[in-house]
């Protein structure tokens, strides 16, 4: 569609508009909208009453104007209130390797529902396995035979490596006996201490160049507010405060990830667990050896006679096989299995290897450890552990067979994405919809969109995983039961999560240039008319300044992002 013959540029539309009606004008609107007038032979700007105009009289007077795009001045206002937003996207967790580390923005920006749901569950799940393990270590350094006392080091160790693995598609592997190995033998020692100084190494911690980046971009905003509180304060500067609102999660988030702590490059839990560790292999005649452990397996390949299942070429398993901190979402219920079949046999274990008194009777079908840790073959570890020679370690558990943890990881997780997702959202929204005039605009409504949109498309997401899970616990049971229609339904799901959360990644970048180009300065987005329709009216003759609402708003939604980051550190 072009521009009508009568269109015509203007610099300042809002001025322009104005100039246009008068007190013999009709149209003429109060503080309310409602119907008003001023004196035949005084001026619409003297006069207290008169706010705005209807949409129907802006249109009929000032629908042939557009606003002129004054890209110099939008540059300017984007720099002091975009720029240092945007320039955090490159402080979030990415990790994914490639291309998908571009995924990984677009999912953070567009849903941060889904990137807080990530990073609590990865926080929650560090605290589990952090009590969990500090009994088992207690246990292992009171209980254990002088002979065996190695285990507490040992319990230490796989703490630090089920909390820094998270980020990857974790399995336990038993087909060999190379977990229980990993878990009693002795001379896995050395593999546990490695292991957990690479992953160490590798963890991305406090930078100082998260340091300059936030307190450049704290700065910078700063200055932006106070400019914008001692400006003459229209509806542009109150608009400002919200969009400044919608940008407050990335601070929570980046600071969350970084505290509650990931992997600082694609592959680094790979290199850690199984790249140039030589485990020697017992019973082998010459002392064979093995290159790559496999009892902690950092991959999500199934063994046959499995085969995934797919839908037009796409894994049911979706981003449970994909590394990186903002997929740990599809990864609670294998991460639970991998992390619990490991717990187990350290459990069992520490109570097999445990101090029995001389004279003790003996139970009948209780394993009894030899005296010297290396007369252990990997037959007597995995009697130790509880588990076969050889034995197949289920990764997707049933539901019934869920720990009561993992719900409530999910529920508390969700909970907090809400808090954080509208606690900002809500504030921008709250800033825009009650800058005069009040009601739903353009605006606001577009603050409404993104929210909506970055709600909806994390729960898609969810759903696609609460499918997965249920197509691949079925599978694992019986490689012959095959769920077309779970299947297909969780592929779309998940697809279209992902569309939703990019294109809204996009709608937030575009909204926050295209809000300062003067392209929302028509009849249609100054006023309220999505909400009132024949009844909007917009502001023409008034600042209409609501510093302390403004403020109230923008106050609320860093509240908001303190209070998440706390918990994230707590």
């Amino acid at each position: 569609m072009g521009n009508s013959p009568s269109t015509t540029y203007v610099s300042d539309w809002v001025g322009e508009c104005a100039s246009r009606f008068n007190c013999n004008s009709t149209g003429l609107v109060d503080i309310l909208g409602q119907p008003t007038s001023c004196l035949v032979n005084s001026t619409i700007q003297s006069s207290h009453d008169v706010w705005g105009v209807t949409y129907e009289a802006c249109k009929a007077v000032c629908g042939g104007m557009v606003q002129s795009v004054n890209f110099s001045s939008a540059v300017v206002v984007l720099t002091t209130w975009l720029l240092p937003w945007i320039a955090l996207i490159a402080q979030l967790p990415f990790e994914a390797g490639g291309w998908m580390d571009l995924l990984s923005a677009c999912l953070c920006v567009g849903s941060p529902a889904l990137a807080t749901y990530s990073l609590a569950l990865t926080a929650f799940n560090r605290r589990y396995i952090s009590n969990q393990f500090k009994q088992l270590k207690e246990r292992a350094a009171t209980d254990t035979q002088q002979n065996y006392r190695y285990m507490v080091e040992r319990v230490e160790k796989a703490d630090v490596v089920l909390k820094e693995t998270q980020q990857c598609p974790m399995r336990a592997d038993q087909r060999t006996g190379e977990l229980a190995s990993l878990v009693v033998l002795p001379d896995r020692q050395n593999f546990w201490l490695i292991a957990e100084k690479d992953l160490k190494n590798t963890g991305r911690g406090f930078t100082y160049s998260f340091l300059a980046q936030t307190i450049l971009a704290f700065m910078s905003y700063m200055v932006s507010l106070i400019v914008a509180v001692d400006s003459p304060q229209g509806p542009d500067v109150g608009l400002q405060f919200a969009a400044s609102s919608l940008w407050i999660w990335m601070f929570p988030i980046v600071f969350g990830y970084i505290r509650v702590g990931s992997q600082c490059k694609a592959g680094a839990i790979k290199e850690a667990l199984v790249d140039n560790h030589i485990i020697s292999q017992r019973g082998v005649p010459g002392g064979g050896e093995v290159r790559y452990q496999k009892g902690l397996r950092p991959d999500a390949n199934l063994y046959p006679p499995f085969d995934t299942p797919t839908w037009l070429g796409r894994d049911v398993r979706g981003d449970e096989r994909l590394e990186g901190p903002i997929f740990n979402y599809a990864r609670i219920f294998t991460w639970f299995a991998f992390a619990d079949h490991v717990r187990k046999a350290f459990d069992t274990s520490i109570y097999c290897l445990r101090t029995r008194e001389p004279n003790a009777p003996v139970v009948p079908q209780e394993v009894i450890p030899p005296a010297d840790p290396e007369n252990m073959t990997a037959q007597d570890a995995a009697s130790c552990c509880g588990l076969a020679p050889s034995q197949n370690l289920r990764a997707f558990m049933s539901w019934e067979d869920i720990p009561s943890d993992t719900i409530q990881h999910i529920f508390y997780a969700a909970l907090l994405a809400l808090f954080l997702q509208w606690g900002t959202t809500g504030a921008a929204l709250f800033v825009g919809y009650y800058t005069r005039p009040v009601g739903l605009g353009c605006r606001s409504g577009s603050y409404l969109i993104y929210g909506v949109a970055a709600t909806i498309s994390w729960l898609l997401l969810v759903l696609s995983q609460f499918l997965s899970h249920e197509v691949m616990q079925q599978l694992e049971r019986n490689p012959l039961q095959r769920s077309p229609h779970k299947t297909w339904m969780a592929v779309v799901t998940r697809v279209v999560g992902k569309a939703i959360a990019i294109a809204n990644a996009g709608w937030l970048i575009a909204l926050s240039f295209i809000a300062e180009t003067g392209i929302f300065k028509t009849c249609l987005c100054q006023s309220n008319s999505f909400q009132y329709h024949a009844g909007a009216w917009i502001v023409l003759f008034k600042g209409g300044g609501r510093l302390g609402l403004w403020l109230g708003g923008f106050t609320f939604s860093i509240v908001v992002g303190l209070l998440t980051a706390v918990i994230f550190n707590v």
